[in-house]
C-alpha cells in the first residue's frame, strides 16, 4: 500500500498528517474491517437464483467500492470522484434493498458514513438525512416494515457522528493553521523589535565614538592629556554600547529617561553643540518612561549626525495628562532631516504602541524640531 493513502480525518490534533504509525494503521483496520460484511451476508443468505448471485455480485462491487473509498480519501477530500462513488455505493444499496431483501438497508450506514466524510460541509448533513430517508423508505417499499425504523435510525445516527467528526477534524486544522500564523507573527514583530532597538542603541553609541575618536585624533599632537581623556570617554562609551547591546539581546533592556538625558548632554557636548536640558516631570511608569527616553536618544543622535546645528534644546514637560519630549535645533532643517526616516519611523511605531504621537519637521525659528508626546496612562491604555 502506498505511504501517502490514510483515512480522513488526515490531521492531528497538532496539523501534521498522519501519514504513518499506529494510528493510521489502526484507523484503516476499524474501517476496512466493515469491507467484509456486505460478501459474507450475500453468502450466507437464503437467496436463491438470479437474487442469490445479484446479492453476492452487488455486495463484492460495495465492498471494493468502498475499500477505496477509504482507502483515497486524504488524497481527494471532497472531490468529484468521492462524491461519485459516494453516489454509485448508494444506488447498489437501493438496488439490493429493493430487488433481493429489505434487510440490505443496513448498507445505507455505509453510505452516510462516506456521504458525511466526502461531500462539502455545507452540505454534509442534508446529505445524511437524504441517506436516511432513502434507506428507510427503501425497506419499507421492499416489505421490511419492522426493520426500517431502525435502518433510518442508524443511518442517521452513524452519519451525524460522522459529519460532527469531520467538522471537528476542521476546527482542528483552522486552529492549528492559526497557531501557525500566530507564530509566525510573534516572530516578525520580536525581528522589527530588535532591529529597532539595535538601530537605536548602536546608531546613538556609535555616533558619539566616532565623534571622540576624531577629536581625540586632533587634540593629540597639542594637547595629550586632553585626547588621553576623551580616548577614556570613548572607552567608557564602547563599553556602556557593548553592555546595552547584551542588554537588548537578552530581551531585559529599558532605558531610563535621566540617564538618556545625561547621555545626550554629553554626546552634545562632545559634538560641539550648546545643549540646554530642561527637565520637569514627576515619576513616569515604565513604559511612558522608555518612550520617552529612546526619543532623547534618537532626537540627540539625529541633531549631532545630520543638523550642523550649533545649539540643541531638550524639553522634558508634562501636560493635560500627557507628558512630552521636545528637540529643538538650529542646524540646516528638515532637508537633512529627512534623511533619518528609519530611526524616526522606529520611533513612531514606539509611540504608537503606547498611543503617543511623533511629530517632526521645521522648527518655528527654523532648524529641525522632533516632539514625542504619551499619555500618562499609556501603560494602562494600550491594547
Amino acid at each position: 500500500m502506498s505511504p501517502r493513502l490514510r483515512f480522513a480525518p488526515d490531521e492531528g490534533h497538532d496539523g501534521r498528517p498522519w501519514r504513518s504509525g499506529p494510528v493510521r494503521t489502526a484507523m484503516l483496520a476499524v474501517w476496512l474491517a466493515f469491507v467484509v460484511f456486505p460478501p459474507v451476508n450475500a453468502i450466507t443468505s437464503r437467496n436463491d437464483g438470479a437474487r442469490y448471485w445479484l446479492a453476492i455480485g452487488g455486495a463484492l462491487l460495495f465492498s471494493l467500492l468502498y475499500a477505496w473509498l477509504v482507502l483515497i480519501w486524504a488524497d481527494l477530500r471532497g472531490g468529484a470522484k468521492e462524491i461519485g462513488i459516494s453516489i454509485t455505493l448508494a444506488l447498489i444499496a437501493l438496488g439490493l434493498t429493493l430487488e433481493v431483501n429489505s434487510n440490505w438497508g443496513y448498507l445505507f450506514t455505509y453510505v452516510a458514513a462516506c456521504a458525511a466524510l466526502t461531500t462539502p460541509s455545507a452540505f454534509g448533513f442534508p446529505t445524511v438525512l437524504a441517506c436516511a430517508a432513502v434507506g428507510t423508505g427503501a425497506a419499507l417499499a421492499a416489505g421490511g416494515h419492522g426493520g426500517s425504523i431502525g435502518i433510518g435510525a442508524s443511518t442517521l445516527g452513524v452519519g451525524l457522528l460522522l459529519t460532527l467528526m469531520r467538522d471537528l477534524r476542521q476546527r482542528n486544522a483552522e486552529l492549528s493553521r492559526a497557531r501557525a500564523e500566530l507564530a509566525r507573527t510573534a516572530v516578525a514583530a520580536e525581528r522589527e523589535r530588535f532591529a529597532r532597538d539595535l538601530h537605536d542603541l548602536l546608531g546613538h553609541s556609535l555616533s558619539v565614538i566616532a565623534i571622540k575618536a576624531e577629536l581625540a585624533g586632533r587634540l593629540l599632537p597639542d594637547a595629550p592629556d586632553r585626547a588621553a581623556s576623551e580616548v577614556a570617554d570613548l572607552e567608557t562609551v564602547a563599553r556602556s554600547a557593548l553592555r546595552e547591546v547584551r542588554d537588548a539581546v537578552s530581551g531585559y533592556r529599558r532605558p531610563t529617561l535621566e540617564g538618556e538625558l545625561e547621555g545626550a548632554r554629553m554626546a552634545l557636548a562632545a559634538a560641539g553643540i550648546i545643549a540646554a536640558i530642561e527637565h520637569a516631570t514627576d515619576s513616569l511608569s515604565p513604559e511612558v518612561e522608555a518612550v520617552l527616553a529612546w526619543a532623547v536618544r534618537e532626537g540627540a543622535t539625529n541633531v549631532i549626525r545630520h543638523s550642523g546645528a550649533r545649539h540643541c534644546e531638550v524639553r522634558v514637560h508634562g501636560g493635560t495628562g500627557e507628558v512630552e519630549v521636545e528637540i529643538l535645533d538650529d542646524g540646516r532643517g528638515v532637508g537633512e532631516a529627512a534623511r533619518c526616516g528609519n530611526g524616526l519611523e522606529g520611533l513612531r511605531e514606539r509611540a504608537t504602541a503606547v498611543r503617543g504621537r511623533l511629530e517632526a519637521g521645521a522648527g518655528t525659528s527654523g532648524g529641525f524640531r522632533l516632539a514625542v508626546s504619551v499619555p500618562l496612562t499609556a501603560a494602562e491604555a494600550a491594547p
